[in-house]
């Protein structure tokens, strides 16, 4: 069967909503503006719907005026398109990374809805977050923006398909966060590609996506559970926990497109 983009996903902020465009741009950190943009406690730690489920309800746009955040109340605040300036240091896992404040109007928004004391930052144009060792091929030129660890993650429809039919409540795609959905083929298919061909552009895929307890949040409401973490664990797990999606490095710019032809090289 042939294999297709089906949907891509970008997260300007991360663990905030998605924006879902019909084709998006490679650069050197993934697609353009994904998790470009990240919520830091006082202290400049990286903050999560992992601790704040209720991020999931925070709604991107980026326009020309800037980055438009939406609560659930339809509030709004539009924070400039501003990543040069005074650099901050901010921490996402056991990175130190250089970001610039995004202002008052911001922080005031966030710590009101998380009630928490927060601010938005986004990464500093001139800093460079460069892959993890496990990566590999750090002369590549790619790098990774606010992102756990790779620039794009990857999951095929088939594989939520066999994981929502042993589940009592099916899914959405949206508590896994990809960038990339692949269409046709089989479940877990992603689990043996070591090199993909997308329309015209080459990827690695070089590891699994272990699973922390964010597909445990209901993407719509913000509420916990425990599916499908729980099902999850019981027929996929590894040595470091439950596997589902693969981690995915870029080895061109370019453009992908919802549709195109997905390729096995290797």
């Amino acid at each position: 069967m042939e294999l297709r983009i089906s949907q891509i996903a970008v997260y300007p902020v991360k663990s905030l909503g998605a924006i879902y465009p019909d084709q998006a741009e490679l650069v050197t950190t993934g697609f353009r503006y994904d998790r470009e943009w990240m919520v830091v406690d006082e202290d400049g730690i990286f903050v999560t719907q992992r601790r704040f489920p209720q991020m999931a309800l925070i709604s991107p746009e980026v326009t020309e005026a800037g980055l438009r955040l939406t609560f659930p109340d339809d509030s709004t605040i539009v924070a400039p398109l501003v990543n040069e300036g005074s650099p901050v240091s901010v921490q996402v896992w056991q990175n130190s990374c250089e970001a610039v404040d995004q202002g008052r109007a911001a922080a005031d928004a966030l710590s009101r809805f998380l009630a928490y004391p927060c601010r938005l930052v986004r990464m500093r144009a001139s800093f460079t977050r460069k892959l993890g060792a496990s990566y590999g091929e750090r002369d590549s030129g790619m790098s990774v923006g606010f992102a756990d660890s790779s620039p794009l993650m990857l999951l095929s429809e088939a594989s939520l398909e066999d994981l929502n039919a042993r589940l009592d409540t099916p899914v959405g795609m949206d508590r896994f966060r990809p960038n990339l959905v692949v269409a046709g083929g089989s479940a877990y298919q992603e689990d043996g590609w070591k090199r993909i061909e997308i329309g015209e552009l080459r990827f690695r895929v070089v590891k699994d996506c272990i699973r922390c307890e964010i597909p445990t949040i209901d993407q719509e409401t913000g509420e916990k559970g425990v599916e499908p973490m729980e099902t999850l664990e019981s027929y996929r797990a590894g040595p470091l926990g439950a596997r589902f999606g693969r981690k995915v490095v870029h080895e061109a710019l370019g453009s992908v497109r919802v549709g195109d032809a997905v390729t096995v090289l290797a």
